[in-house]
């Protein structure tokens, strides 16, 4: 219905008036000469209703010729808004101009999209194509598909396909991302076991090597505790990648520290907009430039007009400066207390794999701030793998060459 709409304000279109006559013999008239009327209404003797220019023009003579007067009330459509600016040039030069600078911004890349990212950031493949010049307000036609999809290939070593696709003033890359190898592990080469952390061992399951601790040891970090090193009974001497699994008690401490004075943030209600129009990287203000005073934090939005479907070759900035005001309160013991069990928590979440078996807490206030102490015992996997070096000493024994 809007594009109809549209085509009749591109055409021109009046709204008229019949009386004083057979209006109904001038309807027939008008359907017998295939004139298009719509919005038709009928209220005691006076007819009004809606047509083109041409179908009124062709209108006026079938009134004559049914004796009915007819006169335009309204006129709509482009024809007309021409006609009555017709001796103001410069609005006609501005539009043109305006059509012109939108016919020719539709030749630059405005928009970048990116598909098929699963462990990829899209963030990262806008960079790599920014690095290989396609970014906003690159011009098309210096952009070469086959050469950027081949280059995005060698910069980006996760990726075993990519396609670039320009369409109107969008860039839409397509990726599908490599599936990785596992990475290979050198099990020729032979290695020892030691200690990762200090630790009281608990259970140990040992597939290759020789056992030079116990359960129930204690171990320090970068002790050995598989050996990759034995004799056979024969004595020869064997080397073997030594692997393990080693459950080991570990003693850990945190320490959370809050301050007793805290600054809190109260908005004062004191909101500056502030809006752009941003071409190729330039911020046009829309605006009376004024200087902020006082302290605000900012929020900032930013959108990318369409219309009729066409992405405009500019974006909407908005900017919010928010004031607030600073206030200075004292804790409480208690909240602070709080405050600091729940920094404590995100602390554990983050700072070990393995699992918690036991946890002493201890809280003091000290220099007007309160520091809580907490003492664990976790229960972890230790073991470390490091490669024992081997020397040939027969090459190491080789004379050098005399020049």
């Amino acid at each position: 219905m809007f594009i109809v709409m549209f085509l009749r304000w591109l055409r021109g279109c009046v709204k008229f008036r019949a009386e004083y006559g057979p209006v109904e013999r001038l309807i027939s008239l008008c359907a017998k000469n295939h004139i298009l009327m719509w919005k038709c209404r009928k209220t005691d003797h006076v007819f009004t209703g809606h047509t083109t220019v041409n179908g009124y023009r062709r209108m006026h003579h079938l009134a004559r010729e049914a004796g009915v007067r007819t006169r335009v009330i309204e006129r709509h459509g482009l024809l007309f808004v021409i006609h009555r600016y017709r001796k103001r040039a410069g609005i006609l030069a501005g539009a043109a101009l305006c059509a012109a600078f939108l016919i020719m911004m539709q030749q630059f890349v405005w928009v970048i999209e990116v598909q098929g990212c699963k462990d990829l950031e899209p963030q990262q493949m806008v960079n790599a194509l920014e690095q290989l010049g396609v970014k906003r307000g690159s011009w098309k036609r210096s952009i070469d598909q086959s050469e950027i999809k081949r280059q995005l290939l060698r910069i980006v070593k996760e990726l075993s396909w990519a396609t670039l696709n320009l369409h109107g003033n969008t860039a839409t890359l397509i990726i599908r991302e490599r599936t990785m190898p596992p990475q290979q592990i050198a099990t020729g080469v032979p290695a020892n076991v030691v200690a990762l952390r200090d630790g009281q061992i608990k259970r140990m399951e040992v597939s290759n090597g020789r056992s030079i601790l116990k359960d129930g040891d204690t171990v320090r970090a970068g002790e050995l505790i598989v050996s990759g090193v034995f004799e056979d009974v024969r004595g020869i001497t064997h080397f073997v990648r030594a692997s393990a699994k080693v459950m080991a008690h570990i003693p850990e401490t945190i320490t959370v520290e809050v301050p007793l004075e805290q600054q809190s943030c109260i908005l004062t209600g004191k909101v500056v907009k502030r809006n752009y129009i941003e071409v190729f990287d330039f911020k046009l203000p829309l605006f009376l430039y004024k200087k902020l005073e006082g302290k605000y934090k900012l929020e900032s939005w930013q959108n990318t007009p369409e219309l009729l479907g066409l992405t405009m070759p500019f974006n909407l900035v908005r900017e919010n400066y928010i004031f607030y005001e600073t206030q200075k309160h004292t804790l409480n013991e208690e909240s602070a207390l709080r405050i600091a069990r729940k920094k404590l928590d995100a602390l554990e979440r983050k700072s070990w794999d393995g699992e918690i078996l036991s946890r002493s807490l201890n809280a003091v206030c000290e220099n007007n701030k309160l520091i809580l102490k907490a003492d664990y015992v976790i229960e972890a996997d230790i073991a470390k793998q490091v490669e024992i070096p081997i020397f040939d000493r027969s090459i190491q024994n080789t004379p050098k060459k005399i020049r």
